[in-house]
């Protein structure tokens, strides 16, 4: 049975030319910047540089399921993954462990564009691909994969 795991975050690029970053709110817990809503400014500021692949839940094996999990997270001015709060699943509570315990390792660069290392708050999405998947339509309209 062969399965794929998939980034939903195209943090590998950094889109070309200068831009500007948009007027956003920070947080007063963390003075971080809450991008949780815009990917392309989060994406501009950090750059993924080690990302732990999740095990695939062998429930998930076992029940032929696909699927994605969510999380708001913070990236702190080392570029540590930091405060990992879970949003919303496919299927519903499947992912979640696997998932956020792969996040508390993810390590970030800053990009030339962030050259001050300014924490932010932004939204992750982890997929979890299978091709013999009996739920394949409904996980690719909830996770848009």
């Amino acid at each position: 049975m062969k399965t794929y795991f998939s980034l939903s975050i195209a943090a590998f690029a950094l889109l070309a030319g200068c831009s500007q970053l948009p007027n956003t709110s920070t947080s007063n817990s963390t003075d971080a910047l809450d991008l949780r809503d815009n990917k392309n400014a989060a994406e501009q500021l950090w750059i993924l540089k080690h990302a732990t692949k999740p095990i695939y839940p062998k429930a998930a094996l076992i029940a032929k399921q696909t699927g994605c999990a969510r999380f708001v997270i913070t990236i702190d001015n080392q570029g540590n993954t930091i405060d990992i709060r879970f949003v919303e699943s496919f299927p519903e509570g499947l992912f979640i462990d696997v998932s956020r315990e792969s996040l508390k390792s993810w390590q970030w660069q800053a990009s030339t564009s962030n050259s001050e290392s300014q924490a932010i708050i932004r939204t992750v999405q982890l997929d979890y691909f299978m091709k013999e998947a009996v739920n394949i339509d409904a996980a690719k309209a909830f996770c848009t994969i």
